[in-house]
């Protein structure tokens, strides 16, 4: 799910109204980035540690692998279990399921309902797709024991595209509803977006009805972004950021994300324009929760700042990839690129899905008609209309062009290193490596020390042991007895 992918980021042809609510009610961040493949962004998010300090970098898991995220690492559902939090897992895991020992069920959640892999069919594995995913995700709340905390992840499969030969899946009623969406294939992925911003509605919904939505901390975040065009493309789109997921400029790593709680109602702004990386979350909801983060990981707690408005301590991050053979560091207001990046993914995309067609519908009355704002309403957070202007102050405009792949741009390669200004030139279009070579040199340097951290991401081996013909035709656990 690209930048371009949600409308509280100013764009029109999407609406995500339930999604926008909560960001116009709690806390948007402006700069909030994760790593740009999924496995290594769910590693950060589950750990607090960057992807190449586990081990966990580059191309995602695949079920014929034996890999899974350290067993030496302990994840955050074992740390809110630690607190007496109940634990679940619905959807998308993708951090290993060769062993028994990489499950959810061994990593600190009570239970997990969904998938072990990267995607799924919608429609052909009927206990998976998105309908039973959600209904079992409402269950779950409803049927929680209140004398313990809940903490409830919800990893959607929308917006991800499917198997190939079906790529893009959604009901036909909300295609139809797309019409408005010039491009057909974007319409079916808008469609996908709808499905999950509804479910978003149903879940506040529901923890309303179950009386707890008031001590509830809500985070929506997408895990990298869109995958615009080449292998497992959905028609997302990240416009006008540059690159899109798999690559380390700035459409694959700069990403949606907000959090949202009752207890917010005191914010004085409600976009916060600090960094926050993926690795982040696991101190900064362990903080929320009353408990002291740990000191032994990447991950800086910021829930002070964030609720409080204030600079961010989160001064520098890394995208490291030894396996693709690329390395990026962003420090300050810079942005330093080196090794090969895919030049396929490194282009502005996106551009020619922004297409609409006749009357787009309203997006205030989407707004009003949503859940959410239902929601608000009863809870006494009357939704201000002057909070839509915060779409304004969030939208990027570069004034990029399709045909930028003509060579102006600044390709990194191993004879080649990118800088760039990401506070004034957020499309990464002018590079700074001649301007400034003393702070290439020393990006460079740090960069160095951090990839002396890293564990050498290892060659992807097929294992045939882990053919579903041979586990009752279904993705298992394949790999217990092996040494």
């Amino acid at each position: 799910m690209g930048w371009n992918d949600v409308s509280f980021h100013g764009y029109d042809q999407i609406l995500t109204p339930n999604i926008d609510l909560l960001a116009y009610s709690g806390v948007v961040f402006e700069r909030y980035y994760s790593h740009c493949i999924c496995t290594p962004a769910r590693s950060a998010l589950l750990t607090g540690k960057f992807a190449h300090v586990t081990g966990m970098q580059g191309l995602p898991i695949l079920g014929i692998e034996d890999r899974g995220l350290p067993l030496t690492e302990k994840v955050l559902p074992q740390y809110f279990k630690e607190l007496g939090y109940a634990t679940h897992l619905v959807g998308k895991w993708h951090v290993g399921q060769s062993r028994t020992k990489f499950l959810p069920t061994s990593r600190g959640f009570d239970n997990h309902f969904g998938h072990r892999g990267g995607f799924i069919d919608y429609y052909e594995y009927e206990l998976q797709e998105n309908v039973p995913l959600l209904i079992n995700c409402l269950l779950v709340i409803l049927s929680h024991d209140e004398s313990k905390p809940l903490f409830l992840m919800v990893s959607h499969n929308a917006p991800h595209s499917a198997n190939n030969g079906a790529l893009l899946q959604a009901p036909p009623d909300e295609v139809r509803a797309m019409r408005h969406i010039e491009n057909p294939e974007r319409k079916i992925f808008a469609a996908s977006v709808k499905k999950l911003d509804d479910s978003v509605g149903d879940i506040v919904q529901t923890l309303l009805k179950k009386g707890i939505l008031h001590n509830t901390i809500i985070a929506f975040i997408s895990d990298n972004g869109a995958m615009t065009s080449g292998l497992h493309l959905n028609y997302g789109s990240n416009w006008p950021l540059r690159g899109i997921k798999m690559s380390p400029y700035e459409g694959g790593v700069r990403v949606n994300g907000l959090v949202w709680s009752q207890k917010l109602t005191n914010v004085n702004n409600h976009a916060w324009g600090g960094y926050m990386h993926v690795v982040d979350w696991l101190p900064t909801l362990l903080r929320a929760a009353g408990s002291e983060p740990p000191h032994n990981i990447d991950g800086i707690d910021l829930w002070n700042e964030i609720v409080h408005n204030k600079t961010s301590k989160r001064a520098e991050f890394f995208e490291i990839d030894d396996y693709n053979g690329y390395a990026s560091i962003v420090s300050g207001d810079f942005k330093l690129v080196t090794g090969y990046v895919n030049p396929q993914y490194s282009t502005y995309q996106g551009g020619d899905l922004r297409g609409i067609i006749g009357p787009k519908p309203s997006y205030l009355k989407s707004l009003e008609k949503s859940k959410m704002y239902s929601v608000l309403h009863k809870v006494d957070m009357q939704f201000n209309i002057k909070h839509v202007e915060l779409r304004n102050k969030l939208q990027i405009d570069c004034k990029v062009r399709n045909d930028s792949q003509d060579g102006t741009l600044c390709n990194s390669d191993k004879n080649k290193i990118c800088l760039f200004n990401i506070k004034e030139d957020p499309c990464e279009m002018q590079d700074l490596a001649e301007n400034y070579p003393d702070v290439v040199q020393k990006m460079l340097d740090r960069l160095k020390i951090e990839l002396n951290r890293t564990i050498p991401r290892k060659t992807p081996v097929s294992d045939p042991r882990a053919s579903p013909l041979l586990h009752n035709f279904a993705w298992d656990v394949w790999a217990d007895n092996i040494s």
